[in-house]
């Protein structure tokens, strides 16, 4: 009898420690799941969802959907993205996408809540609801080129287009090598609501800083995508660096200013000597 209650008294212990070791290997990572995609939920909204919307629907011909995408289910492929970025034609549900996604700035836990959170949309139907990013009917070019170059401010602060960029005639004034020339940046988001979408929420990271708290208004988003809808078809790269033309100027006035003080007065010797009481 000792020996078959040792049986099952093995046997209950030897259940005991499986069925603990079940729940260590599958109950955790399911809670962390969970709680990785809720987490991505609010950076997604935050630096996404300008673009691929909040449901995931995407804008058609424009930014291609997550909902229902095999792809966005690929969690090592959807970080590769999120970390380099990704330009060239690519095709989703036989639609065509010839946009640009520049790399996003995040930590590696957002990242990987963003993947988590993604993932979730993949496995959503699509049904594209109307897009959340509408221009408004009376977009002004001309004011949106005085925003561009400075000559009118933005409302909330923010550094103008042209300090780092050049677009059509208005030239470079930060540089050539801190923004890339604009002049067609519509074709590279496919038109005017790409471009103005992304200029919702910057993805980029030099321009992330500089406009989280101070983002662009509806009406100025609308303005400069008119604007820059205006130089498309324009050469790029046209345009002089005023910067290096101020700073060529202001080396030429500082060279004729140390002349002036090397030299002197233009006075012989015996004119000194004259001079002398």
């Amino acid at each position: 009898m000792k020996s078959v209650k040792y049986l099952l008294a093995g046997a209950i212990v030897v259940i005991g420690l499986t069925a603990a070791a079940a729940a260590q290997s599958v109950g955790p990572p399911t809670v962390v799941a969970l709680q990785d995609a809720t987490a991505g939920a609010v950076v997604y909204q935050a630096n996404c969802a300008a673009c691929h919307q909040a449901t995931g629907a995407g804008i058609p011909g424009t930014f291609p959907p997550l909902a229902g995408n095999a792809k966005a289910a690929d969690a090592s492929y959807v970080e590769s993205v999120i970390r380099d970025g990704l330009s060239g034609a690519i095709e989703v549900d036989g639609t065509t996408y010839n946009s640009v996604m520049p790399p996003v700035a995040l930590s590696d836990g957002d990242i990987a809540d963003v993947v988590a959170y993604v993932a979730t949309l993949a496995d959503a139907s699509t049904e594209p609801p109307p897009t959340t990013i509408a221009l408004p009917v009376e977009a002004d070019p001309r004011h949106g080129e005085d925003l561009f170059s400075g000559k009118a401010g933005l409302s909330n602060g923010g550094a103008a287009c042209h300090a780092c960029h050049a677009a059509g005639d208005v030239n470079f004034r930060g540089g050539r090598g801190l923004g890339p020339d604009l002049t067609n940046v519509l074709d590279r988001f496919g038109g005017e609501v790409g471009l103005a979408a992304w200029l919702t929420s910057p993805a980029s990271a030099t321009m992330q800083p500089i406009f989280d708290d101070k983002p662009l208004t509806t009406g100025e988003i609308a303005d400069l995508t008119a604007f820059l809808g205006t130089t498309a078809g324009q050469s790029e790269g046209g345009g002089i660096d005023q910067v290096l033309i101020a700073g060529g100027i202001g080396l030429l006035v500082l060279l004729g200013l140390m002349a002036l003080v090397i030299r002197g007065p233009n006075e012989t010797y015996k004119q000194r000597l004259r001079r002398k009481p």
